[in-house]
């Protein structure tokens, strides 16, 4: 049984809507629906990039091919058909274009998409608006008044308010001194001439206000606009909860409504959305609540009465007192878009329970009671509608089931069988029948048909869950009059499952070198499974240390490699392969000695420059060569294992071992030999016996008779 009209998606922009977020929807004269924000695809269609137009009959004008490159928050129709945009763009590429013209900020467009070449740029070196423009009005002279996140429009210093010339130049006119001190989201005309801004500024002009505030049609702070009612005790203003205030709307009778996420305002509660009197001050009587954000506000008008439409984040609404913010009544679900009566209850008319899955940015009311409802949504009502959608009421023969796409869309099996299928599936339909569930990837997944629980197959398999909502044809009664429902039309939304069976190890590396003289050490950092599962430790070098647990005991020098290993287990729903090994070396460093036995000689008698060898030889513990030195450099010196004597006494030669990248240097070994140097002994000379005097003699005979026969 329906308690109230309920509202879904007719067929507008069912084909794609926009790809990314909707922030601004407006209506020209010739009731087409111009959309602003931050897309680049409408109705599938690529090239629409920031501002889009759909003609009356609901299709996506393709003769308007516009494209900014950066968002567009604002928008804003003139009498003449022209289109003013404000936004984060930078250039804009109107239709009939190929290439894109540079302008900050703030453009005019024709009605067909050119741009409006009266609408001056700003003057060479400058830019038109530095920062983004979040609104526009436009006066009924054709003067534009934007705000906004600037702080210079063509160059001139103005803080986030300006008004230009129909031109477009900067009306200095227009003074609002210092401006604002905080950024400005909209800007709202009076009848009168006076301009409502908003935002999340804290002092207009160096007067405290907060968050809503009023300028005279000169720029000038309105002082008869005070939301304190001059009562310096209480907060001039918004305040409490997340700034800004987002939106406003003009009442026919002059209050105003503002939606946004302050919790309070001039001392009462007024959770998001607040109705201020036209001296500013709260109209206690008004006392809606939203549970969350709230981003849009526009008036509809229903059978006489000035309804509120708001968009947001939240997904309660009712009523709160506005002195002690105790509930009022029962709250009502409504998904990120709603609609109060006049007196600040929920109208129960327009149940929209069964609504976005996200933020909803824009609300754009019809006289017909539909309403235009855009942001960064992909599903309303369980239907696929993405950044814009037409919301009217459901016809009560018809009953719809809102089972949305599950977010996030991927479920890790590591959590468990039974799936966390979020928003949680709905049991009954608009209609108040019984939804029924049927797996349709029984291979993967499969479903209770009663609540839609999903439970993983185990083993957990990677792969698509997909499951389907029915709910049979039955009856409902609304208003009292019973309507024959017929059956829903099957819904499908589909989960990726994540069970993938491998796992792999992650093992940093170790701090090195560690001594064996510290004794044992711990494994830091650990290792860690990507399955979450227990690494354990080895070591594949057993001589040179140990591993018990995670405490690894060297035992000499060397390299010391560690191995991780996960061996495979279960997690969740999923069963893990063994990892694949991984291992981190760690430099043991050790001590070692060095014996340098007695000589064997311990006396040594050595002529001087003579040489004797070191015997037995010193070693080191280590296995290392041992090097040696002499200690008495005036008696002896050492070249290897030999030993010179260069004078008599005590020889002391030193063994010794530096040490390597895996032993520590060795303490230095000496021994000494008592050397008597010995002074080399003097050889004869030889003398010549009679036979070579005899023979010498007949040499030079005959060398002598030679030399006379030359001469003669």
């Amino acid at each position: 049984m329906a308690n109230a009209a309920v509202y879904v998606p007719d067929d507008f922009a069912k084909n794609g809507g926009s790809n990314l977020e909707t922030m601004v929807m407006v209506k020209d004269g010739s009731n087409r629906v111009v959309i602003g924000g931050l897309f680049n695809t409408v109705e599938g269609q690529a090239g629409y990039q920031g501002v889009a137009r759909f003609n009356a009959d609901d299709s996506l004008d393709t003769t308007f091919k516009v494209a900014t490159d950066e968002f567009v928050k604002a928008l804003a129709i003139q009498a003449d058909g022209k289109i003013l945009i404000g936004g984060q763009f930078h250039s804009v590429r109107p239709t009939g274009s190929t290439t894109a013209t540079s302008i900050w900020g703030i453009a005019r467009l024709n009605a067909d998409g050119t741009l409006d070449s009266t609408f001056q740029n700003a003057p060479a070196g400058k830019v038109k608006s530095n920062h983004n423009v979040r609104g526009i009005a436009v006066q009924p002279d054709g003067k534009i008044v934007i705000g906004g996140y600037f702080t210079a429009i063509d160059g001139t210093p103005i803080n986030r308010i300006a008004r230009l010339n129909a031109n477009g130049t900067l009306d200095t006119s227009f003074n609002v001194g210092t401006g604002s001190n905080g950024n400005i989201e909209d800007v709202k005309l009076q009848a009168d001439g006076k301009v409502v801004i908003s935002g999340s500024f804290t002092s207009i002009q160096g007067t405290v206000i907060r968050g809503i505030a009023r300028l005279n049609a000169d720029g000038s702070l309105d002082t008869t606009f005070v939301p304190n009612g001059g009562d310096n005790s209480v907060i001039n203003g918004s305040y409490g909860g997340l700034f800004p205030v987002y939106q406003l709307a003009i009442q026919s009778d002059g209050k105003i409504v503002a939606n946004g996420g302050p919790l309070n305002f001039a001392g009462e509660v007024h959770r998001g959305v607040v109705r201020l009197n036209t001296n500013g001050t709260p109209d206690s009587s008004f006392n809606p609540f939203i549970n969350d954000w709230g981003a849009a506000v526009a008036l509809q008008t229903v059978g006489g009465e000035e309804k509120i439409v708001v968009g947001g984040s939240f997904t309660q609404t009712g009523q709160r007192d506005v002195s002690s913010g105790a509930v009022i009544g029962t709250d009502a679900t409504r998904q990120g878009i709603a609609r109060f009566n006049a007196d600040g209850t929920v109208d129960t008319e327009f149940d929209t329970s069964y609504s976005s899955n996200a933020w909803v940015w824009a609300v754009l009311p019809n006289s017909d009671g539909t309403v235009y409802m855009g942001g960064k949504f992909t599903s309303v009502a369980g239907m696929a509608r993405r950044g814009i959608a037409r919301l009217k009421e459901l016809d009560p023969t018809t009953q719809v089931i809102n089972f949305v796409a599950p977010e996030p869309a991927v479920y890790s099996a590591i959590n468990g069988a039974s799936v966390a299928w979020s928003p949680t599936p709905p049991t009954t339909s608009t209609a108040g029948l019984p939804v029924t569930y049927t797996g349709l990837t029984t291979s993967v997944c499969t479903v209770d048909p009663a609540s839609g629980a999903v439970t993983l197959v185990t083993p957990a398999v990677s792969g698509t869950c997909t499951i389907e909502a029915n709910a049979a044809a039955g009856q409902q009664v609304i208003n009292g009059i019973t309507y024959q429902v017929k059956a829903a039309t099957p819904v499908q939304q589909s989960m990726q499952i994540d069970a993938p069976p491998d796992q792999s190890i992650v093992f940093p590396a170790q701090t090195t070198p560690k001594n064996v003289a510290d004794g044992g050490f711990s494994i830091a950092p650990l290792a860690t499974a990507s399955s979450g599962l227990p690494v354990s430790y080895s070591s594949l070098t057993p001589g040179v240390c140990t591993v018990s647990g995670t405490t690894v005991t060297p035992l000499t020098g060397g390299v010391c490699t560690i191995a991780a290993n996960q061996p495979g287990g279960t997690v969740g729903a999923v069963a893990f392969n063994a990892a694949a090994q991984q291992t981190q070396d760690v430099v043991v460093q050790s001590g070692q000695t060095v014996n340098f036995p007695a000589q064997t000689q311990a006396a040594q008698s050595v002529v001087i420059g003579g040489t004797f060898t070191i015997a037995p030889v010193a070693t080191a513990s280590s296995g290392l060569p041992v090097a040696y030195s002499s200690l008495t450099p005036g008696v002896c010196t050492v070249s290897g294992t030999s030993v010179q004597v260069l004078g008599s006494g005590t020889c002391t030669i030193a063994a010794g071992q530096n040490g390597d990248t895996y032993f520590t240097a060795a303490e230095q070994v000496n021994q000494s030999v008592q050397v008597t140097a010995l002074q080399p002994v003097a050889q004869p000379v030889p003398t010549l016996g009679a036979w070579a005097l005899g023979l010498l003699s007949a040499l030079l005979g005959v060398m002598g008779l030679r030399r006379r026969n030359a001469l003669q």
